[in-house]
């Protein structure tokens, strides 16, 4: 017979009467090497849960005899409960301190004798009571909290049984159905439930890595996982879930690279009067000659004491919102990989950037064009494929989507400039 053990039941009054039985029928585990009388054995019951992993707090083992309690035990550090009694047949039955949880065991057969002085009993947790709502394809399901270690969960055939897992700490954890009961998959977060299983089952268990980006602090922002067993007409299972390693390492884990300024910086004023021209993108590579000027940093056009060249910071060009829009929104930033396709680094540049926008013309919204800036935007052009007419990032494309005929990749990047015209 199959009974489940709540501790809820449990009274204070209870937990004291326990204390004191503990107290008078000895507490402790019999010592290796306790001398045990030849009308006497050693009894011992081992609570683990059905992937082998012992329970160690909060059970108490009890040692019945014609209904009567003969012994009991607490569990020590590898969930066993032993004790030294006089040779005779003993029922096995439990009980747990903890009030907040709830147990499940098979108590049937939980025999000893003396010629069986060893048993283990197989013990599981029971999910909350209180059920969430999960609504997928407009029908309405009960979805009931689970925790890491093995649960015993009540199964409705013939549909889907959703089960929502929060884990507490990164890593790489395992889901499997114990009893070939259902079939496990995974389903996406509550907020939006997946139709179809978004794991690689494997004899029925798959994993998933929880990076630390997805463990929240306090109350919220911890990822929610929703676990599907499908049954075909079993009602109950064993849902084992269990941190098997460290989580798969990502790009978010991956430490940015901060861009750091290589120009001495001050504010910038536009020459009063000063007409500003932007440059000719169909041109050709040759036309437009940049010279950096080593004495003041910049970049002119032509020659060391050309036209000026100014970069667009804060005013809107004809492509592209201006840096400081992109900064106000999100980042400025790069990921580079190797001719193998394997990720090198990840570089910010939005550090960089605001202390050059901190220094540009007020009124214009330009600060001549540095090294710097000839960097950042072409390795954000590159990362964005801002330049790759083949992609669906590519810049230059009119207000009905169509590209723009006729631009010059090799100077694309010019696009955020303009130059002191006369």
């Amino acid at each position: 017979m199959t009974n489940k053990r709540r501790t809820s039941v449990l009274v204070l009054a209870m937990l004291l009467c326990v204390a004191l039985m503990l107290s008078a029928c000895g507490g402790e585990k019999p010592e290796s090497g306790v001398s045990v009388g030849s009308g006497e054995a050693n009894y011992q019951v081992k609570v683990a849960d059905a992937l082998g992993n012992p329970y160690t707090e909060g059970v108490i083992v009890r040692f019945m005899s014609n209904g009567q309690q003969a012994a009991m035990q607490v569990v020590d550090a590898n969930g066993v409960a032993a004790k030294v009694m006089a040779k005779g047949d003993y029922q096995v039955e439990l009980m747990f301190t903890d009030t907040e949880g709830s147990y499940y065991y098979d108590a049937a057969d939980l025999n000893l004798s003396a010629s069986k002085t060893e048993l283990e009993v197989v013990l599981s947790y029971t999910p909350a009571a209180e059920a969430s709502t999960l609504v997928v394809r407009d029908e309405s399901y009960n979805a009931y909290r689970v925790s890491t270690g093995c649960t015993r969960v009540d199964l409705e055939a013939g549909k889907m049984n959703y089960f929502l897992f929060t884990p507490s700490i990164a890593g790489t954890y395992e889901f499997s159905v114990i009893e070939d009961a259902g079939q496990i998959g995974y389903y996406g977060a509550p907020h939006f439930v997946q139709e179809n299983n978004l794991a690689e089952v494997t004899d029925n268990a798959f994993t998933v890595s929880i990076s630390a980006s997805m463990i929240g602090t306090g109350d919220s922002g911890t990822t929610t996982l929703v676990i599907g067993i499908e049954a075909a007409d079993a009602d109950g299972c064993t849902l084992a879930i269990e941190r098997i390693g460290e989580a798969e390492r990502t790009l978010a884990d991956e430490p940015w690279m901060i861009y750091e300024t290589t120009a001495e910086l001050a504010p910038y004023t536009l020459p009063a009067g000063a007409s500003l021209k932007e440059f000719d993108l169909t041109a050709e590579t040759g036309k437009y000659n940049l010279v950096l000027n080593e004495k003041d940093g910049f970049y002119h056009l032509d020659s060391a004491d050309g036209p000026l060249v100014l970069v667009n910071l804060g005013k809107d060009g004809n492509y592209l919102d201006s840096f400081k829009t992109i900064l106000d929104n999100s980042g400025v930033s790069k990921y580079f990989y190797d001719e193998n396709g394997e990720f090198v680094k990840k570089e910010s540049y939005t550090e960089c950037l605001l202390e050059y926008i901190a220094c540009m013309d007020e009124s214009n919204g330009v600060y001549p064009l540095t090294e710097d800036l000839k960097y950042i935007i072409q390795q954000r052009g590159d990362h964005s494929e801002w330049f790759d007419s083949s992609s669906s990032s590519y810049l230059f494309v009119d207000e009905n989507g169509n590209m723009v005929p006729g631009i010059n990749s090799e100077i694309a990047w010019l696009f955020m400039c303009c130059y002191i015209a006369g």
